[in-house]
């Protein structure tokens, strides 16, 4: 289920604190809409009335056909309202679980459509980085393994109901079920996420907090704990330890662009520096990162075709090393630049983890984030947020 994005409260308040002027509204005075434009305006129902009838179709009489019709008519009503695309675009990448196998790669192109335009409309923004989050599941298993906890089927009826009621927009119904569903289920850390997320919509950010908090007493690398918990940090007027929580979500998490999305938002509404980039492998000419890149593949291919039982960890640092080595003799891309100054800090290994993150290391990730826990926050929070 999508749960909300960063609120539009939480929004209004970063940007107050960290600068009054971009709270100052335009002076030009809007054109006056026609009376014909007024008589349309209200005889058509609007994306928001849309989307709430598709919510109740889907999760309150289980109308896969009518919601389908009602999340299209939402995103015809405002094609430029990415929250309204990427809740269709999570309905259609729910309908790929339910429907005949050969309809599933039909909605799966649907929700990739929709995940692609939002992150082609606004890239910076916290909903790209859930678009992006989507894009991933739909290319398969995470990197990172959820646990999996084995629950009594009464605890699991009882946070179905709450799923459907939440989704229909009726919170306080919902936070009685997962209640139910927690008690039934305690070691379900995401299922205390959902009951906590259930206060935070009802703005009980008291409660909401203490909820979360207990999520992660049971999973304390729950990445959706540590990101919702710093909107709740936020609401209780703590915007640093907001900002720490979102850095504790990445490292449980280093692939979780909703979690760097928002990380960026809070950082930089209140005055961190932003380093973090993207990595461009291409060797084309004209990818400044390019030469760099050429030596990290090479020295890979290598490290791996030497005899000897090797980590996942120290085959990317020969490769790093290698890459390194060529960027001393020349000015260096940004990605590039950006491991340079990991290196020089001292914090090579746990930039590894964070931005090159493939299945090996996935695989040795769980353990060193345990021993590294620190560390690999220290390095987020001084290096990326300078």
């Amino acid at each position: 289920m999508i749960r909300r994005t960063l609120p539009a409260l939480a929004t209004l308040t970063i940007l107050f604190a960290a600068n009054p002027a971009h709270a100052v509204r335009s002076t030009q005075k809007p054109r006056a809409p026609s009376k014909l434009e007024r008589k349309a305006k209200h005889s058509r129902p609007t994306a928001t009335e849309l989307l709430r009838e598709a919510k109740e179709l889907w999760h309150l009489k289980s109308d896969y056909t009518g919601a389908l019709a009602k999340f299209n008519a939402a995103v015809d009503a405002d094609p430029e309202d990415n929250d309204t695309r990427l809740q269709r675009a999570h309905f259609f990448e729910m309908l790929t679980a339910i429907v005949v196998a050969k309809d599933k790669a039909k909605f799966e192109a649907r929700a990739q459509i929709d995940y692609e335009h939002i992150i082609a409309s606004d890239p910076e923004s916290l909903i790209a980085g859930l678009a992006r989050d989507g894009l991933t599941r739909l290319a398969g298993d995470p990197l990172i393994e959820v646990k999996h906890v084995a629950c009594p089927e009464p605890a699991k009826e009882a946070h179905a109901r709450a799923d459907s009621l939440y989704g229909a927009q009726r919170f306080a119904d919902a936070a009685v079920e997962y209640a139910k569903a927690t008690n039934g289920c305690p070691d379900h850390a995401a299922w205390w996420v959902d009951f906590a997320d259930s206060h935070y919509v009802l703005a009980d950010y008291g409660r909401a907090k203490e909820l979360f908090v207990k999520a992660l007493s049971v999973n304390p690398w729950n990445r959706e704990a540590h990101r919702f918990l710093a909107d709740t940090e936020l609401q209780l007027g703590d915007g640093e330890a907001g900002v720490h929580q979102l850095v504790l979500a990445v490292v449980s998490d280093p692939v979780y662009e909703a979690g760097w999305s928002a990380l960026k938002t809070y950082a930089t509404a209140f005055g961190r520096g932003w380093n973090r980039v993207y990595g461009d492998r291409r060797s084309e000419p004209g990818n400044a990162d390019a030469a760099a890149w050429s030596a990290y593949r090479s020295a890979k291919a290598a490290a791996r075709a030497r005899p000897g039982t090797k980590s996942a960890l120290a085959i990317e640092r020969q490769a790093v090393k290698a890459a390194l080595n060529v960027t001393a003799s020349k000015r260096p891309g940004p990605f590039w630049s950006m491991m340079a100054r990991a290196d020089r800090a001292g914090f090579l290994d746990e930039a590894i983890f964070i931005h090159l993150l493939d299945a090996a290391l996935a695989a040795e990730y769980p353990a060193f984030r345990v021993r590294n826990a620190e560390r690999l926050a220290s390095y987020v929070e001084t290096v990326i947020l300078r």
